[in-house]
């Protein structure tokens, strides 16, 4: 798990601006100590390296270990493949001493693995799979970064920040706690993705309980949402509003509130409360379907908080508030720490939404910088609703929650930087998807 959350922190850090440089630098001290004790001074050293954050972290212990050891350097693809600034500048900095090779000797005492470490997605190819085969037929002591490269046999782990192995040592490199708990691109980068032979209804399917008498719209932009990241969008809705909803969208399947238990047995995530009527009739609907599906991922919005029963929240709800919806129902003001007790107690998820929106699951308060006053307008909490139900279908809550706030607000930052603050929902709806494509590119 930490290998996932180290991914996440590696490209939050990078979107926030955090010295990377001085990580790194901190990171080849650290493996060229550990190397060190391990295995002593005055050895010949090779460090395979690759072209990632692995390989820059291998560039700099190249440097440190160069000081009382003959090293080599065997790279696994061009300098100008090399993918990061810190890493560039750490390529440059190694010693005219160290000799870089091309090919595997065979008189080391040490090899350093920094080719992958938690970097690698898949399958390993070449060049990594062959050199693997001709570096664990050497004699020499092993010691791998981060991971092992898969199929590696490393005598010694170390790992930078978290632990990421079992049997590993862990580098204290300088990040802040505090990093940890930031929302960021990353939070989306890495969310669970489609299959690539996959068919429909195999990437998640979502109920939506939403939209009254009154109020269409709130049903209409949460599902279209949901639609951006799920297969299947069912829809539970009032009689008026049926045909409103399939003239607006026929990638819906829509039917009336009395479908929403046959509609629950089919989804995988679960929004109740946009747009709804606070009737007797929507007070049953979302305790019914609150009792009967404790095992299904369930996001309570709007109507929804105002209407339901404290004592039916389970520990797969997540709660969506802002301040004035968090006090009427815990009876608290709406602070981050407040809302941390409320999801210990009610083992749930609670989303306080604000100007920094408080992400917690009752161990930890995560934040989320990205937003603006544009996004008071009616419709954008709509959004933020579905689409977090729509990521909950594939992926855990609060990697749901995470994500879908970052994105939400940074499409709304986007819509920011084109119009200032004259955009609506529909216009946040339109560039949801090229925001969370950007974040895949960092």
């Amino acid at each position: 798990m930490n290998e996932k959350k180290s991914q996440i922190l590696d490209a939050n850090l990078r979107f926030y601006g955090f010295p990377m440089a001085e990580f790194m630098e901190e990171a080849g001290k650290g493996i060229a100590e550990k190397t060190i004790k391990h295995f002593g001074s005055n050895k010949k050293i090779l460090v395979v390296c690759g072209t990632g954050n692995n390989g820059g972290d291998g560039f700099v212990g190249t440097r440190y270990l160069s000081k009382k050891n003959k090293v080599e350097l065997l790279l696994l693809g061009k300098p100008s493949e090399i993918k990061h600034p810190e890493a560039i500048t750490a390529w440059k900095k190694i010693p005219k001493t160290v000799k870089k090779v091309n090919l595997i000797g065979n008189k080391y005492d040490v090899i350093v693995d920094a080719m992958l470490g938690s970097g690698v997605q898949g399958k390993v190819r070449e060049p990594f799979a062959s050199t693997v085969k001709e570096l664990n037929k050497l004699t020499a002591k092993k010691i791998s970064i981060d991971l092992p490269t898969p199929e590696f046999k490393a005598d010694v782990i170390v790992s930078l920040h978290l632990q990421k192995h079992p049997d590993a040592e862990v580098i204290d490199i300088g990040i802040p706690h505090e990093a940890e708990l930031i929302a960021g691109p990353g939070n989306i980068k890495f969310l669970n993705k489609p299959f690539k032979k996959s068919h429909k209804g195999e990437n998640g399917c979502v109920l939506i309980v939403a939209g009254g008498k009154k109020y269409h719209g709130a049903a209409f932009f949460a599902g279209k949402a949901a639609s951006r990241s799920s297969d299947l969008v069912y829809f539970a809705t009032s009689r008026e509003n049926i045909p409103i909803l399939k003239k607006d969208s026929s990638s819906f399947i829509v039917s009336q509130f009395s479908d929403s238990l046959n509609f629950a047995k089919k989804s995988d995530s679960i929004l109740l409360g946009p747009g709804l009527d606070e009737s007797n009739r929507s007070k049953s609907i979302v305790h019914k379907i609150l009792r009967k599906f404790p095992e299904k991922k369930t996001i309570l919005d709007a109507t929804a908080l105002r209407l339901v029963n404290k004592k039916f929240i389970h520990k797969n709800c997540l709660l969506t508030p802002h301040a004035e919806e968090f006090r009427d129902l815990f009876g608290f003001t709406a602070t981050p720490e407040h809302a941390k007790q409320a999801a210990k107690a009610f083992k749930c998820i609670i989303v306080l939404k604000g100007a920094v929106d408080a992400i917690t699951d009752g161990v930890n308060i995560y934040k989320n910088f990205t937003g603006n006053e544009g996004m008071t307008k009616g419709g954008t909490g709509d959004v933020l609703a579905g689409l977090i139900t729509g990521l909950a279908s594939t992926n855990s809550l609060l990697d749901s929650a995470l994500a879908g706030v970052f994105a939400n607000g940074l499409a709304g930052d986007l819509l920011y930087c084109e119009k200032g603050t004259n955009y609506d929902a529909e216009d946040l709806l339109e560039i949801l998807p090229h925001a969370i494509h950007s974040c895949e590119e960092i």
